[in-house]
């Protein structure tokens, strides 16, 4: 995450950047070296409405899961990406004073905490059902783990591992020019929504629900 605090989010903002960008990359370390995949998650809340722990899936013969096949709970983290763009000088009005340099914006979360995989295949099958009714509902669809062929399903199941993050900290950076004066967030907010990429757009219209003092 970034050291600026200018910049770091509060937890239920956290929250949500994992939720509206599921899609996550997950680093551990298993004791001989690093390993990484991407793979969408879904938040565990408890019964108080706490977060307590990301659930996804995973191939079995994906090199993460082999690593870690034998059971093992290893550190890791997982990092859930929004929309990120470059930052001209040109777009601050204080360009003439020669006092910037070009930046980055960006929507990140961090979920810290202890991963493990779920090779019970009933545990890793409701899983799989949670998520496909999510994104379906997210997606004005309708389809179930029920409209699938049940031997074809059998297969597949046995070809998937489940994965939870128990997590310890989740923390999140929304770097969108906050700390700028008026005049410049403005017109880096006004150049990311002139520009044709949906990733500018989208922190164009993230910047104007920022409340600014």
């Amino acid at each position: 995450m970034h050291p600026s605090v200018a910049f770091k989010a509060e937890s239920g903002e956290a929250l949500v950047i994992a939720r509206a960008y599921p899609f996550a990359t997950i680093s551990a370390h298993d004791g001989e070296g690093l390993v990484s995949v991407q793979a969408p998650l879904l938040p565990v809340l408890d019964d108080a409405g706490e977060l307590v722990a990301f659930e996804g899936h995973l191939a079995r013969a994906n090199r993460f899961a082999r690593r870690l096949m034998d059971g093992r709970t290893v550190d890791a983290v997982a990092v859930f990406s929004g929309p990120d763009a470059y930052v001209s000088p040109s777009s601050y009005s204080s360009k003439a004073a020669g006092r910037v340099v070009p930046t980055w914006n960006f929507l990140a979360a961090e979920a810290h905490g202890r991963l493990r995989l779920i090779l019970n295949g009933d545990k890793t099958l409701s899983i799989l059902s949670r998520q496909t009714n999510v994104f379906e509902q997210q997606n004005d669809g309708d389809w179930s783990l029920d409209d699938a062929d049940a031997d074809y399903l059998v297969r597949l199941n046995a070809a998937i591992v489940g994965v939870r993050l128990d997590i310890t900290s989740l923390e999140a950076t929304v770097k969108l020019s906050q700390d700028k004066a008026a005049d410049d967030f403005s017109g880096v907010m006004n150049a990311l929504a002139a520009r044709d990429d949906l990733k500018a757009r989208a922190l164009a219209a993230r910047m104007s629900e920022l409340q600014r003092g």
